[in-house]
Formats: structure tokens, sequence, C-alpha cells
């Protein structure tokens, strides 16, 4: 998958298990449900923190923040 598919199913989890916590009917789950909710937001958590390391280390990106810090400290 790549990241933007990665995302979007994460995050269409997360929005499918909390409306799972308000259903009367998956209250036998809701532990469980609890639980994987949990995992799903530390997932995406992590994803959109490879992905900003990742533009991050670009060369574009480093080459913009050096030029910047060096114009800010003039």
């Amino acid at each position: 998958m790549s990241y933007s598919s990665d995302v979007i199913y994460m995050k269409w989890l997360i929005s499918d298990y909390k409306k799972k916590l308000k259903d009367q009917f998956w209250e036998g789950f809701h532990d469980f449900i609890k639980e994987e909710l949990i995992k799903c937001d530390r997932q995406l958590y992590l994803i959109k923190e490879q992905e900003l390391c990742l533009s991050l280390n670009s060369t574009e990106t480093t080459n913009t923040i050096s030029t910047f810090l060096s114009i800010s400290q003039s």
C-alpha cells in the first residue's frame, strides 16, 4: 500500500471503531474495540511520522531549512 492509501484506510478504521463504540450492538466487544482503536491511532501516528521524516530528509527541504536558518541568524 502507498502512504495515502494507508492513511485513508487507518482513518476509516478509526472512524468505524468509534462508531462501533457508540453502538449498543457491539457492547460486548467494547474492550477489544478500544484496544484496537489505540493500536490504529498509534499506527496512523507512525505512518504520518515516517512520511514527515522522509519529506524532511529530502534535499529541497534541507536546503530550504538551511537557507532560512542562515538568514534568520544574520
